[in-house]
C-alpha cells in the first residue's frame, strides 16, 4: 500500500468530519448555482481552486469550515466550489479566465463579476472581502436621494426598499412609513410591496404576509412567496438566539407552519436546534435532531445535518455520538457507498470503536471483491484504522 493511497483513504475517512461546520457549498455545476443566486437574489461566491493548489487546501481546510464563515457566507450568497481543470470548472473559466489559485469570485445572477480576489486568505479578511462585495451591488443610493427629496412613487419605494434589503441594510422604518402614509396603489402593488418589506416573521407586515397567503401565492408564485417567508423566519430565529427569547423561537416555528406548511417541521427543528444549541440546553438540542431524524422525509441530507452539527460542536459527548453512530449505519445500510462507509467508521473511532470499524470494512473490502470491484480503497481505509489501534 503507497503512501499516496494511504493519504488520500485518510483524507476521505476525515471528510464529513472537515465539513461539520463553516461554508455549506451548492451540489451542482456553476449555471445551476448562478439560476439559484438569481432565483434568490444573492451573489454567487466561486472558490475557483485546483487539487494540488497549497493555499486552496489550506483554505477548505481552516478557513472555509470556520462557524464565523459559514454563518457569514451562508447567510449572504450561494457558494460553490469550482474545480477548474474539471469539467464544470473548465466551461466556467472560458468565461472567467482565471490566471492563479485560488481565485475567488463574486458574480451576480445575471453573470456579472462583481468581485474577484486572488491568493489564500485567512477568515476576518474573507468574510471583510464578502462584505466589500456586498456594498459594490448596493442599489440604494441611486434610489435614496429620490426619496429623501420626497418622491414616494411605487416603484421607486419597492426598488428602494427591496435594494436596502439586498445590501442587508435597515428598510422597517421606510416601509412602514410608506405603508402608513396611506399611498394611492393598487392592492396587487401593496401586497407585491409587503411581501418584500416583511424581512422577518415576528412583525406586523410579516402578519399581512399571513393573512394574505392566498392572495400572494396567486399573485407572486408559490417559490417566491415560501422564499420570502422562509428567509423572514430565519432572521427571526437568530434575533431568538441574540436574544435569548425562547417565546419568539415558539412564535416563529408556528409563522413557519402557517407560511410554508411543507417544510415546516424541518424548519422548526433545525431552528430548535440552532437554538438550544446557543443556549447549551443539551436535553432540547438533543431531542429536536431527534425528532428531525424521526419525522422529515429527507433522511440523506437530515440525518448529515445533524451528524455535521453533532461533530462541530458535541464530539465529545458520548450519547450524541452513539446517536450519530446509529444515523450513519443507517445511510451505510441504505447507500453502501466508500462515502458511507468512511462516515460511518469516522463514528466508530470518534467512540472508541476501533475494532468494529475494522470488522465493517473488512466485510466491505470481502463484498467488494466478490463483486470484482477496485480494493484500494478499502486497503487504504484499513490501513488507516488499523493505525488508529496503535
Amino acid at each position: 500500500m503507497s503512501k499516496n493511497i494511504l493519504l488520500v483513504v485518510s483524507i476521505s475517512l476525515l471528510s464529513f468530519l472537515s465539513q461539520a461546520q463553516g461554508i455549506e457549498f451548492f451540489q451542482g455545476t456553476w449555471k445551476d448555482a448562478m439560476a439559484k443566486a438569481k432565483a434568490e437574489d444573492k451573489l454567487l461566491f466561486v472558490d475557483a481552486y485546483a487539487k494540488w493548489c497549497g493555499p486552496c487546501k489550506a483554505m477548505a481546510k481552516n478557513v472555509f469550515t470556520q462557524a464565523k464563515v459559514g454563518d457569514y457566507f451562508n447567510a449572504n450568497f450561494i457558494n460553490l466550489k469550482l474545480d477548474m481543470e474539471e469539467v464544470d470548472g473548465v466551461t466556467f473559466g472560458h468565461k472567467y479566465p482565471v490566471k492563479a489559485y485560488p481565485t475567488l469570485m463574486f458574480l451576480d445572477g445575471d453573470g456579472k463579476l462583481v468581485k474577484n480576489v486572488t491568493g489564500g486568505q485567512q477568515a476576518d479578511g474573507l468574510i471583510a472581502i464578502g462584505a466589500d462585495a456586498i456594498k459594490k451591488i448596493d442599489k440604494s443610493g441611486q434610489f435614496e436621494e429620490k426619496y429623501n427629496a420626497g418622491d414616494r412613487d411605487f416603484d421607486l419605494v419597492y426598488n428602494y426598499v427591496k435594494a436596502l434589503n439586498g445590501a442587508s441594510k435597515p428598510s422597517l422604518k421606510i416601509s412602514n412609513d410608506y405603508l402608513n402614509s396611506n399611498p394611492a396603489i393598487t392592492e396587487d402593488q401593496r401586497l407585491k410591496f409587503v411581501l418584500e418589506a416583511a424581512v422577518d416573521s415576528d412583525s406586523k407586515l410579516f402578519d399581512q404576509v399571513i393573512a394574505n397567503k392566498a392572495k400572494l401565492i396567486k399573485q407572486e408564485g408559490k417559490e417566491l412567496y415560501e422564499t420570502k417567508c422562509k428567509a423572514a423566519c430565519q432572521v427571526s430565529v437568530q434575533k431568538a438566539i441574540e436574544y435569548e427569547m425562547e417565546s419568539l423561537l415558539t412564535e416563529t416555528i408556528e409563522k413557519a407552519k402557517k407560511t410554508f406548511p411543507d417544510d415546516a417541521d424541518t424548519f422548526g427543528y433545525k431552528a430548535s436546534m440552532q437554538y438550544y444549541k446557543s443556549s447549551k440546553n443539551i436535553d432540547k438540542y438533543r431531542s429536536a435532531y431527534k425528532s428531525l431524524a424521526k419525522k422529515t422525509s429527507k433522511e440523506d441530507d437530515d440525518y448529515n445535518y445533524i451528524m455535521k452539527d453533532i461533530l462541530s460542536s458535541f464530539k465529545d459527548n458520548k450519547d450524541m455520538i452513539s446517536d450519530a453512530i446509529d444515523y450513519s449505519l443507517k445511510l451505510y445500510e441504505k447507500n453502501d457507498t466508500q462515502e458511507s462507509l468512511n462516515t460511518y467508521c469516522t463514528f466508530l473511532i470518534l467512540n472508541k470503536e476501533v475494532d468494529k470499524a475494522i470488522k465493517v470494512a473488512t466485510e466491505a473490502k470481502e463484498k467488494a471483491e466478490k463483486a470484482g470491484g477496485d480494493l484500494s480503497q478499502y486497503d487504504g481505509l484499513l490501513n488507516y484504522l488499523n493505525s488508529k489501534k496503535a
